[in-house]
């Protein structure tokens, strides 16, 4: 084998790595759901997961003085999550959701002699759909 053809099936082997790592990396891309919270509310207020499919929910506090949390309280599906969002800044929060079903989430916070921030509205509910059912929705 010529030097050339040494290049050449090197060059081609390589590219069909590559190939096939992209495609991989393609098949189980991170889906990301901007989560806006603000004026005592989540927006939007109801995701729509699938199941098996990573995903960031990418939480946005746009108030300016006031603190929020996440909190999704379903350890036996996977989603057990207790985040606080300080003033003006975002959390991500990454999900591999495993079990086809629906939760509320909900903020946390409360001040003494107040209404929770919960009691306020800020109520969101994640709904996680089964592979076939989600493939029926993108038709």
């Amino acid at each position: 084998m010529t030097i050339l053809h040494k290049t050449l099936s090197l060059s081609l082997l390589l590219t069909s790595l590559l190939s096939a790592n992209g495609l991989h990396a393609e098949s189980v891309a991170t889906k990301i759901i901007e989560i806006t919270l603000g004026d005592y509310r989540y927006m939007p207020a109801n995701i729509l997961l699938d199941i098996d499919q990573a995903v960031v929910l990418r939480l946005v506090n746009v108030d300016a003085f006031t603190p929020h949390n996440f909190t999704l309280e379903d350890a036996s599906d996977g989603l057990d999550v207790n985040v606080d969002i300080p003033a003006g800044d975002s959390v991500d929060v990454h999900l591999m959701p495993l079990v086809a079903g629906s939760h509320v989430f909900y903020c946390r916070n409360k001040l003494w002699l107040m209404d929770s921030h919960r009691d306020k509205g800020m109520v969101g509910a994640l709904t996680v759909i089964p592979a076939q059912q989600a493939s029926q929705q993108a038709q």
